[in-house]
């Protein structure tokens, strides 16, 4: 009990530390007297970077009924865990140099490598728990409008959104069945809109960005192979979180 405490203190302070270190940054970029990269969004038409981040994933479903009382189900939840984005940044600022076009809007490609891991445990009569890992390694392409504030020293807020094609590449919908371990399949096909909300920062050699973003799917995303787990639904949906960090030059 003492060392979970221990542990529960350190990660309050480890949150409290991060914190603020992102407000003095942010405090010493907004009202330091030296103006970085005073014509970064208008010397290109176009920037590259990179981006990495941690993401958070859920699977939304809609249940049936039906199936829940003939496999004698008490309750299913879905679980997220941790994963991990990479990804490259290509930045379009569109509209002729000094206009208000070129100011405050801009449109990104963020090609990215997603790894991700969602559970859904499942109860049963007699309450016997079994829980469905479900492992993705998304290959992805958001397309994104950015909608930017005006800059303030060498801050900048803001919002994006858009839309995201993604693949599976670790999908299991053409896997051979094994009836002694059914599992749950997933389409590798994705389809998502997106929105978040970031801020720039800019120094004297990059443009540095923390951002967090959702992403809701579209898409049906369940193989209806009819186990006794799958069956128990008639649709899924991806659902994400994304933290991310970029660094563009």
């Amino acid at each position: 009990m003492e060392s979970t405490n221990i542990r529960h203190i350190n990660h309050i302070h480890c949150k409290k530390i991060g914190l603020s270190f992102l407000v003095l940054l942010i405090s010493g970029n907004m009202f330091g007297q030296a103006l970085n990269k005073p014509f970064y969004d208008y010397d290109r038409w176009i920037h590259f970077g990179f981006t990495i981040g941690f993401n958070y994933s859920t699977l939304k479903y809609d249940p049936s009924l039906l199936k829940y009382a003939q496999n004698q189900v008490l309750s299913v939840s879905s679980q997220g865990n941790p994963g991990i984005t990479l990804g490259a940044v290509a930045d379009w600022h569109v509209g002729s140099k000094k206009s208000y076009l070129r100011e405050h809007f801009d449109i990104r490609a963020i090609p990215s490598l997603v790894l991700s891991e969602r559970d859904i445990k499942f109860t049963f009569v007699g309450d016997s728990i079994v829980t469905k890992t479900i492992e993705s390694a998304f290959v992805e392409l958001p397309i994104m409008i950015k909608l930017k504030s005006d800059r303030v020293g060498n801050t900048r807020f803001y919002a994006i959104g858009g839309g995201n094609f993604a693949y599976d590449l670790s999908s299991t919908a053409n896997a051979i069945k094994n009836p002694k371990d059914p599992k749950i399949s997933l389409y590798p096909t994705n389809y998502s809109y997106e929105f978040g909300a970031g801020l720039d920062l800019y120094f004297p050699y990059f443009k540095f960005s923390p951002e967090i973003k959702v992403s809701q799917g579209i898409n049906n995303v369940l193989v209806p192979d009819n186990t006794i787990f799958s069956g128990l639904f008639s649709r899924m949906r991806s659902n994400f979180i994304f933290f991310s960090l970029y660094f563009e030059g």
